[in-house]
């Protein structure tokens, strides 16, 4: 695009409009929305992946009933990111195979990564620690889904139409996620067993 159309692009958006198709956006804009919309969809997907072992792990048949449904939540927003980049050509397909066993990849419980990427994929950095105990599962929980829903606040007001359609239904599984962690930080709070 000229910069005639990025300076028409960028009225719009100060003006309110939003952005419905690949063929309304620049380069620099299409770009930048598809780094942002890999790092939502790759740390859906990462989140979820970490998520699983404590299905078997959780303290009680309705506890693991409500990991599995986190986990295919975050399963299904990871879908619902990845369906929005391959409206934008992204091949979502290829990234995800080459990327799906570092999804997986954990680092150990110490380590120090700061912003430093350690593997290809887009997560959010604290997607590489793990999730050793139940109290890691619910204060991961409490605190990850509270800071999601800040962000997916910012979307919400995004330029991008299809993405502030797509998160109203993500955000309201992730409400339900917070109120998950809130149960349980008042919970493991009051047993004297978790007070060391």
């Amino acid at each position: 695009m000229t910069e005639r159309n990025e300076a028409q692009l960028l009225a719009r958006i100060q003006a309110g409009e939003r952005i419905e198709s690949p063929e309304e956006m620049t380069d620099d804009y299409r770009q930048n929305l598809v780094h942002l919309m890999t790092m939502q969809a790759d740390s859906e997907l990462a989140g979820g992946y970490g998520y699983v072992p404590w299905i078997t792990k959780a303290p009680g048949v309705e506890e693991k009933h409500v990991v599995a449904q986190i986990v295919k939540d975050e399963l299904r927003h990871a879908t619902v990111m990845y369906g929005l980049l391959a409206d934008l050509g992204v091949d979502v397909e290829a990234h995800v195979r080459a990327h799906d066993e570092a999804f997986t990849m954990r680092v150990e419980d110490d380590a120090d990564i700061g912003t430093a990427r350690i593997t290809a994929d887009k997560r959010v950095n604290i997607f590489y620690y793990p999730i050793d105990t139940w109290a890691d599962f619910v204060f991961f929980n409490f605190c990850m889904d509270r800071g999601a829903g800040h962000q997916l606040e910012d979307v919400r007001a995004c330029s991008y139409g299809p993405w502030v359609r797509a998160i109203e239904g993500i955000f309201k599984e992730e409400k339900f996620h917070i109120r998950h962690g809130e149960f349980w930080v008042k919970r493991l709070a009051e047993d004297p067993k978790t007070h060391g």
